[in-house]
């Protein structure tokens, strides 16, 4: 299994690492804008996915009221989701145009985050990485040496998520729900991320579930050791970690996380071969005999 993620992960990154990363990362807000959309009966003022400008800005009908006729409308919805979606599938249509990649990517970061002010219900970490990712490509689009640019883009998403992954084992290592192994059985249990089978197999074997749990702090902690493995060793790593991506959308139903994660792999495969690159010996030239 980790031989066919890796193989199918090297296959994309060796078309262009950039290209897929954005490609990955516009799948991912396409489909979160066409899922928000789908729900549009919840756009009403003061629903759950409508503008909450009232509850965050209390003052701002008296003070500007206009603007808050604006924000508090039902209309807004339509537009920041309905611009997403355009915006993502023109990126996914054409993901090697400058202009696009510039405007484009400041846009959506625009977006997204007056989807975090005013409509926040719905949103999660995947939509914080993948601001991260558009506001990446847009800045490094300035630059206007192709090559130059997207190797900036590249090593700056690798050192992002390398850290977005620390940050998250560290912040489970010091949880005495996680450290006792119960973690992964207590989500499986919920509603909205639960899985009734998983969750009757984890509880049967409850040391599956600490192995589970143990096991996500320690490769997610442990993940800047993957820029030191030889080839191989870093390859079983990352096809781990996509593997954990692909668990958790299938068992948890954060889908969303396993496009905005899996956007970032190219960038890590790029960063990797760059350093067997940079390691390489410099061939010494051989003095001719020649006179």
């Amino acid at each position: 299994m980790f031989r066919r993620l890796t193989r199918a992960a090297s296959f994309l990154t060796a078309l262009d690492p950039a290209t897929t990363a954005r490609r990955i990362a516009s799948a991912g807000t396409l489909i979160a804008s066409l899922e928000t959309l789908s729900q549009h009966k919840r756009f009403a003022k003061g629903d759950l996915l409508g503008s909450q400008a009232d509850a965050f800005y209390p003052n701002l009908a008296q003070e500007h009221p206009r603007v808050h006729r604006a924000l508090t409308s039902r209309a807004l919805p339509y537009a920041v989701y309905g611009a997403q979606a355009a915006l993502s599938a023109a990126t996914l249509i054409w993901p090697g145009n400058r202009p696009l990649r510039i405007a484009g990517g400041a846009a959506l970061t625009a977006l997204q985050s007056v989807q975090g002010q005013l409509m926040p219900y719905g949103r999660d970490g995947a939509d914080q990485l993948q601001m991260v990712i558009n506001t990446t490509m847009a800045t490094t689009g300035l630059i206007r040496d192709h090559e130059r640019a997207n190797d900036l883009a590249m090593r700056t998403l690798a050192l992002e998520t390398s850290l977005s992954y620390v940050a998250s084992g560290l912040v489970k290592a010091v949880s005495p729900v996680w450290l006792k192994g119960d973690a992964v059985a207590g989500v499986i249990r919920t509603k909205n991320y639960g899985e009734p089978n998983a969750h009757k197999l984890l509880t049967r074997y409850p040391a599956l579930s600490k192995a589970l749990s143990w096991g996500t702090i320690a490769i997610e902690c442990g993940f800047p050791v993957i820029y030191l493995l030889p080839k191989p060793a870093a390859r079983a790593y990352l096809g781990t970690m996509t593997a954990f991506h692909l668990g958790i959308g299938a068992f948890m139903g954060l889908n969303r996380f396993v496009l905005a994660f899996g956007a970032t792999h190219p960038a890590i495969h790029y960063v990797l071969s760059q350093r067997r690159r940079e390691r390489a010996p410099v061939p010494v030239p051989v003095p001719s005999t020649n006179h």
